[in-house]
This record gives structure tokens, sequence and C-alpha cells, in this order.
């Protein structure tokens, strides 16, 4: 009973993290609470943490809860995949719902290649943690994907709800209950959503060449952790019962148990403790006491070594080299307190926690595609045409895990400048048809106005733009009456960035 106790144990503890940290997400709205904070997720990553720092060449206090996971990892192995991690949980349940395929039981080495990759490319100043980090792809890939599906859904069944007759007030119970938490403010839409859906779908489909197939071949997360966890005196030993039969190397989800059953790979054991529970005559058990006998050395190769090496210097020699059009940068415009823009590329984990967080109120926060380079691809700019930055929301530097946009008070963000509104007098329905319209001026936030008209005789008020009253909120582009492209444009001219 104790060890099927166990094993439930470790099933309630993953849940709970599982819901915890999809509560944290979901609560990364006005109003937003900070205790607990929403970007914990992120924070306790350790992977995240050493790239980000070693490509910015700065300690950040904000990754100081990953310390954490890093001294529980001592103590007791790679659980945190196998009790802590979302993602890691998403693969068990998936595998529930569609068995995995083929055992494969080498190439382990391949998340060895993505983990010193990924930290020759930092020493590079190229911060590639959104790239295979689980924890940021987890966050990104409910930001960007599943989330907005999730809201698409439940509008879909209130609204069907809402056209029949017998269900429409449980239409109207549904909608209320729903719209305190889930439901954004405004309908939610993002760019980059097919692509980051592929992506998610792809990890989970990968377990058709076996159980967690990203977790004991791609993860570099997986594979720090397990270098840590070699030294942990806590792990799986077999006892003199074990009569040999097999069953716990043949079942084990991560292949950390070797074909003669008395060895394990304490990097790959993610203590999910699964072959104690089917061992029918106590053969297995966890222990404290440390088994230096049978465990693996940890050996990366010298090829293998030099290919990533190589590799890494032709891709982050590519990446840095890499000409980037400046016809678009003027329309490159970052929330109210990002850093500079090489800090901002460093420190920014492409979570799209940031573009989440807008989504409840303006909308503004979408993921760049190549438009600006594949350095800028899934950070976060401002698209005024389809939403403006809220004046007084300052919800993007509050849930950023990061840095890379810093949190400001509400007085000082109202002030802050992203950029500069232009007019394209070509446009213009004052300037070009000579008709009065007063859109721009009228939805100014601004107390004095930062759009004034000028007079001409014999014609309409013509609007203009005064440099020194204009933060670029972008309302005035999102107002603007003409269809297609806006008359006036928020641009990066005049953008204040803070300091790292």
């Amino acid at each position: 009973m104790k060890k099927i106790k166990a094993i439930h144990i470790r099933r309630v503890v993953q849940l709970f993290f599982f819901l915890f940290f999809l509560a944290l997400f979901i609560q990364a709205r006005d109003p937003l609470s900070q205790i607990p904070p929403p970007d914990l997720l992120l924070q306790i990553d350790p992977l995240a943490a050493i790239l980000t720092m070693v490509s910015c060449r700065t300690f950040i206090t904000a990754f100081l809860p990953a310390l954490v996971v890093i001294v529980l990892t001592f103590v007791l192995g790679r659980s945190f995949c196998g009790w802590v991690c979302p993602l890691g949980a998403t693969l068990d349940f998936w595998n529930r719902l569609m068995p995995a395929g083929l055992k494969m039981r080498g190439q382990r080495q391949w998340k060895y290649v993505m983990l010193f990759g990924t930290l020759l490319l930092a020493l590079f100043s190229i911060q590639a943690a959104w790239l295979m980090d689980p924890l940021v792809i987890f966050t990104r890939s409910l930001s960007l994907a599943i989330y907005p599906l999730a809201i698409w859904g439940v509008n879909g069944l209130i609204n069907t709800g809402f056209e029949i007759g017998f269900l429409e007030d449980f239409a109207y119970s549904a909608w209320n209950f729903f719209q305190g938490w889930l439901l954004p403010i405004a309908p939610l839409h993002t760019t980059l959503l097919t692509v980051t859906l592929l992506i998610f779908v792809g990890i989970l489909l990968l377990d058709q060449f076996g159980r967690r197939f990203w977790c004991r071949v791609l993860c570099p997360l997986g594979a720090l952790l397990g270098l840590i966890s070699n030294v942990s005196p806590f792990g799986r030993k077999v006892t003199p019962e074990c009569p040999g039969c097999g069953t716990c190397s043949d079942n084990c989800r991560m292949a950390a148990i070797e074909e003669e059953h008395t060895r394990t790979r304490r990097s790959e054991c993610i203590l999910c403790m699964e072959c104690a529970v089917n061992c029918t005559v106590a053969g297995t058990t966890f222990t404290w006491r440390y088994q230096k006998k049978g465990q693996e050395k940890f050996n990366f190769g010298r090829r293998r070594l030099m290919g990533t090496l190589g590799a890494s210097v032709v891709l982050g020699a590519a990446w840095q080299t890499e000409f980037q059009p400046r016809a678009n940068q003027q329309y490159l415009v970052r929330p109210p307190g990002a850093v500079e823009e090489d800090d901002f590329l460093d420190l920014c984990l492409r979570c799209e926690e940031c573009v989440k967080a807008c989504s409840s109120t303006g909308g503004c926060l979408q993921p760049s595609g190549t438009e600006f380079g594949w350095n800028g691809f899934w950070t976060p700019r401002a698209r005024m045409r389809d939403g403006y930055c809220e004046f007084s929301c300052t919800l993007c530097g509050e849930v950023c895990p990061s840095g890379a946009i810093k949190a400001l008070p509400v007085d000082l963000k109202q002030k802050k400048v992203i950029g500069l509104a232009v007019f394209e007098k070509s446009r213009c329905i004052p300037w070009e048809q000579n008709i009065e319209c007063l859109v721009c001026e009228e939805h100014c936030p601004l107390p004095d106005k930062a759009i004034k008209f000028q007079l001409e005789e014999g014609r309409e008020k013509l609007p203009f733009v005064d440099p020194l009253l204009c933060t670029g909120c972008g309302i005035c582009e999102t107002k603007c009456p003409v269809i297609g492209e806006s008359a006036i444009r928020i641009t990066s001219e005049k953008e204040q960035r803070e300091v790292m």
C-alpha cells in the first residue's frame, strides 16, 4: 500500500503544480495580484536564469527562486521533471490519451548538445532559452495558442446557449462566472498562433517515438537538472528480492533503467516511482543511501563536443551578422518600460506573458515575426492599429519575469514616451479631402492633448502632433477612421528606454 500511496501522491502533487501554474497564468490580468507572483514559473527556471544572466552579463535578482530548484535537485535528484514541470505533466496526460509508440533508448545525449549549445550561444550574448526551454515553451503556448483557443471555445458555447431559448439563463450564468476570471475584456486574437500551436503539438506527437521523448532526448533543462542529480543521495535501489524479470526497465517512461535492471541512470530518473509500484516482489525501492556502484559516468564525447562548439560558433556568427534592414525599424515600438534594444533581446524570454496580460485590456502587444529579423522573433511589439496602450495600464512590466520590461508606477508610465505619432497627410481626411475629422484629437488621453489643429483660410481644421507632448500611446492610430492603414502612425522616434 505504501508503494501505491507514493505514486498517487506524485500524481496529486503533479496535478497541484499544474493547476497552480495555470492559475498564476490566468490571474495575470487586471486587477493583478503579486502574491504569489504571476511569473513565478519562469522565475524558478534554472536554465532561463543561467542563459539570461550569461547573455546580458548581469546578475538578475528576479531569478533567485531558481536557486530553490537547484538545491532541491542536489537533494532529491531530477524530481522537478516528474513532480513539478507542467510540460512534463502535460506529456504524461497526453500519454494516457494517446499511448506512446516505438520504444527508443538511445539518443539521450542530444539534450546535452542542446544544453551546451545554448550555453555557448549565451557566451556570444545570444539568449536562446526561448528556443528550447520547456517552461518558456509551455508559457508561450498557453499565451499565444491554448488560451486564445479556449476563450474562443468558451465564447462559442455561451453564444450557442444564448441562441437556444431554454439555455439562455444558463448562458447568462456562465458568462457572469467566466467573465470574472477567465474571459478577457476584449476579444483575444494573437499573431503566430498557428506556428506556436504546431510546435506544441509537435512536442506531444514526439511521444510516438517513446514516452516523454522530449524530456529524454531534447530538453536542455532536463539535461541541466540531470547533471546535478548525479550527486543526489536519493534514488532507486534494487533489493535482493529482484527476480530480474525486466518489468521495471520495460515500463520506465524515461528509459532510465538499463536492461540488466540493477543499473539506474540517475541523470535520467525523474523519480516517478512506477518501477517500485509495478514490481510485485518489492525488488525496487527508493532510498537516501547513495549507490555509487553501477551509476553511469557522464561522457559527452570529443566529436560531439567539437560538433556542438562548431555549430554554436557558426550559428552565433550568422545570428550576430545577419543583415537587419532599417526600413521597418521606425515602426518597432516596444512596450513602456522596455530596456535598451540590445539588452532587451538578451533579457526577453519570448514567453508572451506581456502579450497575454495586454490582451486583457487594450491588446496592443503582439509577438513579432521575422519583419525585424530572426533575432526579434516572438519578441513583443506594439501594433497600434489593432490596439492601443492603455493610459493607466502597467501590466506588461508587472508580469515580465526577466526584467526586459521594467515595472513602472502608473504616474511614471503615463509620462513614458514609447514613440511619436506621425501624420500621413495623403491619407488624412482633413488634409487630403478637406473634410472635418476630430477623432484622433478627441481620443488623445493627455490632459493638454498632443494632437492640435492649425487653421488655414478656406480649409477645415488641420491636425498636427505636438512632439513635446506625444507619448506614443497609439490610441489615435487605433481609432483613426480611415480604412486600412491609419493616416496617423506611431514610430519609435523619441522613444525612452530603461537602463537594465
